[in-house]
């Protein structure tokens, strides 16, 4: 079973290790943590590591104001099933203002990420603290592009942490950990699912066998998952995350339900996906905004003046932090997984 004894977990016992119940991803990255982290993935990420301990850049020091606009939202259900691993999600993000108040929300946010043969799945905030890369979506694309992710699924919730380090200003790595992430696929021939609880308690547990959800729900469809096809599961999840999304409407989440399988073989997606948005700051959410690329629905009692000055105002923070640039490593690759190389 997974390792943390407050996971939503109702299926048979699992082998394997087991890792502890308290997981505290890496905050920073100083050159000797970056030397043991090279030890243990290999020498080959030398420069990767080391460069990115002395060359990342904060805007304005620890002093970063905090992003006026948050992303926020999801329902992921990831299961192990007798054809391999399967992983569904709906696709809202919520966009909120710094006092926590719902203003609008748009149905077409990426919340599952290809990583080679491997995935990572979000529920909880897909924004982050950093003016430069502001969106989730735009961090697991560099992660996934870069060698920290080469690694086994047991090790790949450790690697991602300290890339977010490695990248991303001390306010935005600490934004970085407070998603819950699912971690998904085969290490040495066997299925893996892992999820970190960044919302609460910041725990991690691992299995071989059964489902998670975040939010937490017993699906009594998932109960022999076990024995179930994609297919048979595709069909449980989403009709599992489209009885959610009914029943909190208008709320975090909703849209589209998107499901992405891994086998031994590969990985892909399951049916379609939405034109996901290209965005790395929120000045690209803006841009999209004023010129009618993306949807917005407006929540009960917003009026459209009320959403027009939260971007405005999260264009003017992410146009005041370009003035100190963060390194990146692609700035124009594709949304990640509709690549050729990530069918």
């Amino acid at each position: 079973m997974f390792a943390s004894a407050a996971l939503p977990i109702s299926l048979p016992r699992t082998s394997g290790k087991s890792l502890p119940a308290k997981f505290d991803p890496p905050r920073t990255l100083s050159l000797q943590r970056a030397s043991r982290v090279v030890r243990q993935l290999g020498s080959c990420f030398a420069l990767t590591v080391i460069v990115g301990a002395v060359t990342t850049v904060s805007f304005a020091g620890d002093s970063v104001p905090r992003a006026p606009v948050r992303v926020k939202g999801s329902f992921v259900i990831a299961a192990i099933c007798k054809d391999g691993i399967i992983v569904a999600s709906d696709s809202r993000g919520m966009l909120k203002d710094r006092q926590g108040r719902r203003l609008a929300y748009y149905d077409t946010n990426q919340k599952i990420f290809p990583i080679g043969d491997k995935l990572i799945a979000d529920t909880g905030y897909a924004s982050l603290n950093d003016p430069n890369i502001s969106f989730l979506a735009a961090l697991m694309l560099r992660f996934a592009n870069d060698p920290f992710s080469q690694v086994e699924v047991d090790r790949l919730p450790n690697s991602y942490f300290s890339f977010a380090t490695s990248l991303l200003p001390s306010v935005g790595a600490e934004s970085a950990r407070l998603q819950t992430l699912v971690f998904a696929g085969f290490t040495r021939n066997r299925p893996r699912l892992c999820i970190y609880r960044g919302e609460s308690g910041r725990t991690l547990g691992c299995s071989a066998a059964g489902y998670v959800s975040s939010p937490k729900e017993r699906i009594l469809g998932l109960q022999n998952v076990q024995n179930m096809s994609f297919s048979e599961a595709a069909r449980v999840m989403r009709k599992t995350i489209d009885d959610y999304a009914a029943a909190v409407q208008p709320g975090l989440v909703g849209g589209p339900v998107v499901i992405r399988t891994i086998t031994h073989s590969g990985s892909q997606w399951f049916g379609s996906h939405p034109d996901w948005p290209t965005w790395s700051s929120f000045t690209d959410l803006a841009d999209d905004y004023r010129a009618n690329h993306v949807s917005f629905e407006l929540m009960p009692g917003i009026v459209k003046t009320q959403l027009d000055a939260l971007i405005r105002e999260g264009d003017a923070w992410a146009r005041a932090g370009h003035v100190a640039s963060v390194p990146r490593t692609s700035g124009n690759a594709p949304v990640i997984g509709s690549s050729p190389a990530q069918p």
